[in-house]
């Protein structure tokens, strides 16, 4: 009679063991699942964070670019001014574009205090590069590099730096050379066309990368 008793007790309490064993199961999956889901919603916050900082850097520098283009009109808008009111005139035309744009640098806000931001818009980020490589280079030798890579000649740099002879702006450009740590006989706008290649090949894997990613992932597929 008591071993009957006795194996209805370890029925039970084998039972009562599988409960609690299920119980435990069922909390541990519970908790991890809650987990995964925390991690994900997190995970979704921090990438619609990014995006938004993304829009609003992306509306920052529309905005500029909007206000260089503008400044750049200006300029052309008053150089076509100097020339229909002059037309026939060779010397009062030269004379006229020379105070145009002589007044034009003057003025704090004029385009060329903005090279700097159309040379990286047209050259892969050029000058954000240099100025990450040679952190050495001042102020005077990104606006430089900036006008060189834009193809700006020589009697230009003359007048845009307003020196007075060639030696000076030679002096600039030997300057920019050894903070660029150049070679010896190496040619300056070469070495910046060579920069400005390296980059476009750079950017052109990167979004490469990125697109054969995406297309793995059927990431066009689900979201459109």
């Amino acid at each position: 009679m008591l071993k009957p008793l006795f194996t209805s007790a370890t029925q039970v309490a084998a039972g009562h063991w599988i409960c609690y064993a299920l119980l435990f199961f069922f909390l541990l999956t519970t908790i991890v699942l809650s987990l995964i889901l925390l991690r994900f919603r997190r995970m979704k916050i921090k990438f619609r964070e990014e995006i938004f900082k993304q829009l609003q850097n992306k509306k920052a520098d529309d905005e500029k670019l909007s206000k260089t283009l503008g400044k750049l009109i200006h300029v052309i808008v008053g150089l076509m001014d100097c020339i229909s009111l002059s037309p026939d005139n060779a010397m009062l035309l030269y004379s006229k574009v020379k105070t145009f744009f002589l007044s034009s640098l003057k003025d704090k806000n004029n385009v060329f205090y903005e090279m700097e931001y159309l040379a990286d818009k047209c050259q892969y980020d050029l000058i954000s590069t240099l100025k990450e490589e040679f952190p050495s280079l001042k102020k005077s030798d990104i606006k430089l590099c900036s006008l060189i890579s834009l193809g700006f000649p020589t009697h230009s740099l003359i007048t845009i730096f307003r020196l007075t002879h060639d030696t000076t702006i030679y002096n600039k450009r030997e300057r920019l050379r050894s903070r660029l740590e150049m070679k010896e006989g190496d040619n300056l706008m070469d070495f910046l066309k060579d920069k400005v290649e390296l980059l476009r090949k750079q950017k052109e894997t990167l979004y490469s990368h990125i697109f054969s990613s995406l297309v793995k992932k059927d990431y066009f597929y689900k979201n459109f």
